[in-house]
């Protein structure tokens, strides 16, 4: 944890440097229940300041830190691609400037960290202030039958929030993106 917040500082001490820009910070964090979650990452209208792309280890201990620079009247967001036990999302955004309580998102060594987890079918940003929003949910299939590396009878349950990004058939249209 001490390793983590000094991580953050450096972080937040480079984009100091960096001139009149807004940075937002958010921890990264797979408590979904199968191990294997992937994101690949990238800045849309600003800078992405840290690496995220791979694997996300389960729990809090395998927690990946998302930081995103914006120039002062800009937007930028952080658009990710999602792999997750046979299931893909395409365009999933991580982080957005634009968001309501992305302000309290900004001050890690401070307030703390935003944390984008991902839990229970949904992606959830949760404020340094105790807020709590759900950003969509995540389109887990169920299957009756696994051969191999082919299920059948599967179908997704229902959701009460959109999904989190556009859903992909398959790992051959995650890959092709």
């Amino acid at each position: 944890m001490a390793r983590l917040a000094a991580v953050v500082v450096a972080l937040a001490a480079t984009a100091a440097v960096a001139g009149a820009a807004e940075t937002y910070y958010a921890s990264v964090e797979n408590h979904l229940p199968a191990q294997g979650m992937k994101l690949v990452c990238q800045a849309i209208g600003g800078t992405f300041l840290t690496q995220l792309s791979g694997r996300v280890p389960h729990g809090q201990a395998g927690r990946r830190i998302a930081e995103l620079m914006v120039e002062d009247g800009r937007n930028g967001w952080v658009r990710c691609n999602w792999a997750y036990a046979g299931n893909y999302v395409a365009g999933l955004t991580l982080l957005d400037s634009r968001w309501p309580d992305a302000k309290k998102c900004q001050d890690p060594a401070g307030q703390g960290l935003c944390r984008v987890v991902f839990e229970h079918d949904a992606m959830v940003l949760r404020t340094p202030d105790g807020g709590e929003r759900v950003i969509g949910d995540l389109p887990v299939k169920r299957c009756r039958r696994h051969w191999l590396l082919f299920s059948t009878e599967c179908s997704y349950p229902d959701h009460p929030h959109p999904y989190v990004g556009r859903r992909l058939g398959n790992a051959f249209q995650y890959f092709a993106i």
